[in-house]
Order: C-alpha cells, then sequence, then structure tokens
C-alpha cells in the first residue's frame, strides 16, 4: 500500500504541486473523520451491551408474566376438571339406580306373572 509521500510523489507532475497537496489533505481529512477510533468501538460496545440488558431483562419479565398467567389457567382447568368429574359421578350413580330400578320393576313384574299363577 503506497505512503501519503509515495502518493504524493505519483500525483505531483500530473495534478500540480498545489492540488496535489489540497487532495491529499482532503483524503487524509475524509479518513480521519470516518474511521472509528478504538474508544468510538468501546462507546458502541458499551450501549449494545446495555441495550442487551434491558431486552433481557424485559423478555424475563415478559416470560414471568406469561408463566403465572399460564399457572393460572391450569389451575383454573383443574377446577373444571374437579367439577365435571363430579358431575359425571353423579350421573352415573343416577343412571345406575335408574337401571337397578327398571330392572327391578321388570323382574318384580315377571315373578308375579309366573307366581301368581
Amino acid at each position: 500500500m503506497p505512503t501519503v509521500l509515495e502518493l504524493y510523489e505519483k500525483l505531483k507532475p500530473k495534478l500540480g504541486e498545489e492540488e496535489t497537496r489540497i487532495l491529499l489533505e482532503f483524503v487524509e481529512a475524509s479518513v480521519e473523520r470516518k474511521a472509528a477510533t478504538k474508544e468510538d468501538l468501546q462507546r458502541t460496545e458499551l450501549v449494545l451491551r446495555e441495550e442487551l440488558r434491558r431486552v433481557d431483562q424485559a423478555l424475563r419479565e415478559e416470560l414471568h408474566n406469561v408463566d403465572q398467567a399460564l399457572r393460572e389457567d391450569i389451575r383454573r382447568l383443574d377446577q373444571k376438571i374437579e367439577a365435571t368429574k363430579a358431575d359425571l359421578i353423579k350421573w352415573s350413580f343416577g343412571f345406575w339406580l335408574g337401571n337397578v330400578a327398571v330392572l327391578s320393576g321388570i323382574m318384580f313384574a315377571l315373578l308375579r306373572a309366573f307366581v301368581g299363577k
């Protein structure tokens, strides 16, 4: 990579001494303005780390809120399942009693019909 002095020496015959000097000063100033320094990179890294920390904290809070809501939903679902189980047991018992009553009536009618003759 050519140095500034080598570039100056090559451009001087074509552009002239003053124009070459002005051009190289302009290029050097532009490069210095646009080049990131180590301090710039460190500041950017600190800003990015802080932003990552904030995003991580926000995500953790959101996850905690979702977890609590999910636990509450599961608790309500468990209550509904328990209530449904109790209803099923009541209905099963009622159905069983009804069947026993009907079968007892049929048996009683059959016994009366055949034994009573």
